[in-house]
């Protein structure tokens, strides 16, 4: 499994991510007769899944269990981990030309089979691994991960039979995005996190603490999704009380996270310090945000407007778990980064912090319908500059084979 190679893949489909997001800002904008808005959203956001994170992710816990697989496993895996980019791929260029389709709703079925099947095989490895708090993150990962491809079958099934109605659609679609944002992306971040500070000796105790805070409120936490569904007052109060386990875990999870003996270790790489704090900051607001939903008031004028909801997502994936995939990279120092790729990567970081800021200016002025001046223009402009920090932060050069 030549880990370098598949890396650079991953960090240059997150220039293919960035390529298609220029596309939609700039068709909200301005003209751009030949392409539709919604196959772009949907190449955008399907891509971004499939391609650069669940890829990546799978990459990083195949390299991190390395030591306790085989040849034949380590081919098992690495053949897996191309099947699912090739999916990715099909499934892309599925959704840009014709939208969802059949042929687009099957090839992302296969696609997320393919993830199945991958951690299926994690499954059985794992109980054979002696790094036990790790392989706990790493489980749970992989249980949510299954736990989400329930709401694809579901969506396919309304697809082909035409019975769909815009809750069970909405619940579905929540349901996808809450257990692979809050489940698999979320829990494969911190397992692979707390790996490398086990590796330096810097793990405690606290974070089983951390874990079972997350891991029991995770399938409740989903209610927060669908407040708006008017659920009876016993899973409103269940639901309130993940959210604020959530709340308990992330406190810990600071704690844990900027110790001085951690802080130390990372302060002399300024660019992967920068990455790792706006990740972290921004997994922390997610948390303030997502407690902050369960008053049903807020909940319902959030999910009722579109700039809010883009805020959210963005914040999640782009903020938070796009830069964590970033900063893991230097933090295993896979790369030699010259100056120019460590300059790009800061430019990224930084961009990424002006879009969220823009965005949620947006989002905000839209509750009471104002228009924010040339919003688009600027919109535009953030997501032209994390096209070209995102492909020139690109290393050349493996640190290790």
């Amino acid at each position: 499994m030549n880990i370098p190679r598949l890396l650079k893949i991953g960090m240059l489909n997150l220039v293919l991510v960035a390529i298609i997001g220029v596309l939609m800002r700039y068709k909200i904008g301005f003209e751009l007769i030949w392409v539709n808005q919604k196959n772009l959203q949907l190449a955008h956001s399907g891509f971004a899944f499939s391609g650069f994170v669940s890829f990546l992710l799978m990459v990083f816990v195949a390299d991190s269990i390395k030591n306790v697989l085989d040849a034949n496993q380590l081919r098992s895996f690495s053949r897996l981990i191309y099947f699912n980019l090739y999916f990715a791929y099909t499934t892309c260029i599925l959704f840009f030309v014709n939208g969802y389709t059949m042929s687009s709703a099957i090839a992302q079925m296969a696609g997320l089979l393919v993830g199945a099947i991958f951690i299926i095989k994690l499954f059985f490895v794992l109980p054979w691994c002696k790094q036990t708090p790790i392989s706990n993150w790493y489980k749970a990962a992989g249980i949510f991960y299954l736990l989400s491809l329930l709401a694809n079958i579901w969506l396919l099934y309304m697809f082909i039979t035409g019975k769909k109605t815009q809750h069970t659609y909405l619940a579905a679609t929540y349901w996808f995005l809450h257990f692979q944002y809050n489940g698999w992306f979320f829990f494969g971040c911190i397992g692979l996190f707390f790996n490398w500070l086990l590796d330096k000796q810097l793990l405690t105790k606290q974070s089983d603490n951390i874990f079972w805070l997350f891991a029991i409120s995770c399938f409740p936490a989903y209610g927060l999704s669908v407040l708006w569904l008017n659920l009876p007052f016993w899973l409103y109060t269940i639901i309130v009380v993940s959210a604020l386990m959530q709340l308990l875990g992330m406190i810990q999870l600071c704690f844990l996270v900027l110790r001085k003996q951690v802080v130390t270790l990372i302060e002399p790489n300024k660019t992967l310090l920068l990455l790792l704090f706006i990740s972290l900051g921004a997994l922390l607001v997610k948390i303030i945000l997502q407690t902050g939903s369960t008053i049903p008031f807020v909940s319902k004028l959030a999910f009722g407007f579109r700039p809010i909801v883009i805020a959210y997502l963005h914040l999640v994936l782009l903020a938070f778990t796009a830069l964590f995939m970033i900063s893991y990279i230097h933090l295993n120092k896979y790369f030699i980064f010259n100056k120019y790729n460590l300059f790009a990567t800061q430019l990224f970081a930084v961009f990424v912090v002006l879009n969220e800021i823009v965005l949620g200016t947006q989002g905000i002025a839209s509750l009471s319908y104002t228009v924010v001046p040339f919003v688009n223009e600027i919109l535009l402009f953030i997501a032209i500059m994390l096209l070209l920090s995102s492909f020139l932060m690109v290393p050349l050069r493996p640190n290790k084979p």
